[in-house]
């Protein structure tokens, strides 16, 4: 779940890899889920300090985040995230950004797949 969060906080694009295991529907479910658990004080927006005190408490078990970088991404994220800037972001403004995040990872591997060339691929023999 943690990883989920790093990919709709960071602009929704560090984790991209595990986005593809979704659905639209699934992750937004689980993203309204994370967005209400950040939401530490029940106002129905996120500050800037809740997603950077979210961001902090990230890591691989061993280090975490320090308060310099989690601002960095948290500014990073509310330049795409706060449409209208005003300083919060609400859940409509952070589930079109995950939607924004999902058309491009689609469009990508859709690019993707039409620069493959058709048919198995060249190679050596026996390998």
């Amino acid at each position: 779940m943690t990883r989920f969060l790093v990919t709709g906080l960071v602009a929704a694009t560090l984790a991209m890899p595990a986005m593809a295991q979704d659905t639209r529907a699934s992750a937004a479910a689980k993203f309204s889920r994370e967005f209400k658990a950040r939401d530490t004080n029940h106002d129905g927006v996120l500050t800037k300090a809740e997603v950077k005190a979210a961001i902090m408490r990230m890591g691989n078990g061993q280090k975490q985040i320090d308060a310099v970088h989690a601002g960095r991404l948290a500014d990073l994220w509310f330049a795409k995230a706060d449409a209208n800037q005003d300083g919060k972001v609400t859940e409509k403004e952070a589930q079109a950004l995950l939607s924004r995040t999902f058309d491009e990872y689609e469009a990508a591997k859709a690019a993707q797949r039409s620069q493959q060339p058709a048919g198995p691929a060249a190679g050596p023999k026996g390998r």
